[in-house]
């Protein structure tokens, strides 16, 4: 099991209202689970104490992994995606150990508070080891922080990929950030780009996930106290070095579970992440293709026309016959 702990000594933001300043350092794991009010309905009232009463059931009754990779009467009893699933619980309280600094004033974990559309995904599309395997970043406010799902724009998740599930209030909710789960109304243009790309070449979501799932290495997202983003790409100093440091170690876990042929990095930063392991030898380059496309965001360089120039690479590097056979 990955558990560390660090000090930092940051400054606060000398942009952040006086109201909203925070102590010169915290961790993650004061964003304990907590339940909240519910935000997404579609079922009748006197579900709501049932579904306060299971909101920590994800974190407190998960069997725990030895990382071992070996197969075991226990590891044998869960299915596949589950497996991955306790994966990622492990990863978000490794975490929650990482002090950040003071301009990071909220921590949403859409694996927790959005768990069951979280796990309704992982359910139904990852029924076995793909050979695919897209690897996103972390959690957009507009996407996988409204719906538990990478690049989770909510008239694909709802619609398209045929999702529904019940969605809680994160703890710390900022009110420039508000969580409404699948009544969302704000865009995410990342996920409306990569969603739509795979509807347009696919068809149905079931064609895609035949061969491929996609999975982000940090399942957190983090937030300005005016409600700016800040990726794990600009967090700075010791923070970065950490984070980097735990999710890295955690990549190379879900690989060896995945055990994908190809492995596309979506973006530089996660890309990075798996040339590290590569430098470190943990990954042999020559028994998995490691590939990396342009991400979706609008705020990525020369990224107008991405789904033309998206087509366009993944019928360079061979992958159209995994999203159409």
């Amino acid at each position: 099991m990955l558990r560390k702990k660090f000090k930092l000594n940051e400054q606060t933001d000398p942009e952040a209202p006086e109201a909203n300043y925070h102590p010169k350092e915290f961790s993650l794991s004061q964003f304990a689970n907590e339940p909240k009010t519910q935000i997404y309905q579609n079922n009748k009232s006197n579900d709501q104490q049932q579904i306060a009463t299971s909101y920590s059931v994800p974190y407190s009754n998960l069997p725990k992994s030895d990382h071992h990779h070996e197969p075991s009467a226990a590891s044998t009893m869960v299915p596949f995606w589950y497996e991955i699933y306790r994966l990622e619980v492990e990863l978000c309280e490794s975490l929650k150990q990482i002090p950040l600094p003071a301009d990071v004033a909220a921590v949403y974990n859409p694996i927790e508070y959005a768990c069951e559309l979280h796990q309704a995904y992982m359910q139904r599309y990852l029924d076995g080891h793909k050979p695919v395997l897209f690897l996103g970043m972390n959690p957009g406010p507009w996407g996988m922080c409204q719906t538990g799902i990478p690049f989770g724009y909510v008239p694909a998740v709802r619609d398209w990929l045929q999702l529904q599930g019940k969605v809680l209030k994160p703890i710390g909710e900022l009110q420039a950030r508000p969580v409404d789960g699948l009544n969302c109304t704000r865009g995410e243009q990342s996920g409306q780009r990569w969603w739509g790309l795979y509807q347009e070449l696919c068809g149905t979501p079931e064609v895609f996930f035949r061969h491929c799932f996609v999975y982000n290495i940090c399942p957190l997202a983090f937030f300005h106290s005016s409600g700016r983003n800040i990726t794990p790409a600009d967090l700075k100093g010791a923070p970065k070095l950490r984070m980097q440091e735990v999710c890295t170690q955690y990549l190379k876990i879900a690989l060896d579970l995945f055990n994908p042929t190809v492995v596309v990095s979506v973006g530089r930063y996660t890309e990075d992440r798996v040339k590290a392991l590569v430098r470190q030898q943990l990954v042999d380059p020559t028994r998995v293709r490691l590939l990396c496309m342009p991400h979706p965001s609008p705020r990525s360089l020369n990224n107008t026309n991405w789904n033309e120039k998206a087509k366009l690479w993944i019928e360079e590097n061979g992958l159209m016959p995994f999203l159409c056979g």
